[in-house]
């Protein structure tokens, strides 16, 4: 990693963390969290095995949930924004190529949804822990699930709609960003009846769902970064309101 990219990721990073749009989004957000994990668990007292994978359900959802919403705004701070005031395209003359400027902006998102990450897994652990006067143990594909795939998961939702910020009108944004979540939560909640049998099953997850998961997202990943890589630097103009 060259030093230019450095710079750019260390001032994406400043630039977040100093903003008191993002500590106010990160902060709503998290509070979001707080609450549905109080209102979806509001009625269990106790640890059977029915109520323990249904929280291991919310602290794999919840959590998510947390990343990509409170990613939408980062991407509008660092991608939209930057493109209406023409700050991006005044990036377009250094040295550094179209794909490493969104490389930069991406890593920068990934140590922030981190951040909301851990913020999201520490409040709920310790708001349910407080609440059943006993601290759930989670077995260690819960903690890959939600350390690995999860914020993979939501930095692969960050690269494909920055990828569609640079490509698309602003005019189109709003809807291009939400038909992934519109279309996720159709397929999550389609069957209640499944996503029941799936709480009683006693296995939330495995090892080799992780394995397929990982395999899955990898396979993505490199499409988006090849889609990006093809991106003319001529077709990143100003979009109009």
């Amino acid at each position: 990693m060259n030093i230019a990219v450095k710079t750019m990721i260390m001032k994406e990073l400043n630039s977040s963390l100093s903003s008191k749009k993002y500590i106010l989004s990160l902060s709503l957000n998290l509070i979001i969290v707080i609450v549905l994990a109080f209102g979806l668990t509001n009625n269990i007292n106790r640890l059977d095995s029915l109520n323990i994978s249904f929280l291991e359900v919310l602290f794999i959802g919840l959590p998510l949930f947390n990343i990509l919403i409170s990613n939408i705004s980062l991407l509008n701070e660092i991608f939209v924004n930057e493109k209406l005031v023409k700050t991006f395209e005044a990036m377009l003359t250094t040295p550094l190529s179209l794909f490493e400027i969104v490389i930069s902006k991406l890593i920068s998102i990934s140590v922030l949804t981190y951040v909301m990450l851990i913020s999201s897994v520490t409040s709920l652990y310790l708001i349910w822990g407080l609440k059943l006067n006993s601290f759930i143990s989670f077995p260690s594909e819960i903690w890959i699930m939600i350390f690995v795939i999860v914020p993979l998961f939501g930095i692969l939702y960050s690269t494909l709609s920055s990828y569609l910020i640079l490509r698309f009108n602003y005019t189109k944004l709003t809807e291009i960003l939400n038909i992934p979540l519109i279309f996720g939560f159709i397929f999550l909640f389609r069957d209640p009846s499944k996503l029941l049998d799936l709480f009683t099953s006693g296995k939330i997850v495995s090892y080799p769902t992780i394995i397929s998961l990982f395999i899955l997202l990898t396979i993505f990943y490199i499409i988006m970064f090849s889609l990006i890589k093809k991106i003319n630097v001529e077709n990143v103009t100003v979009s109009k309101l």
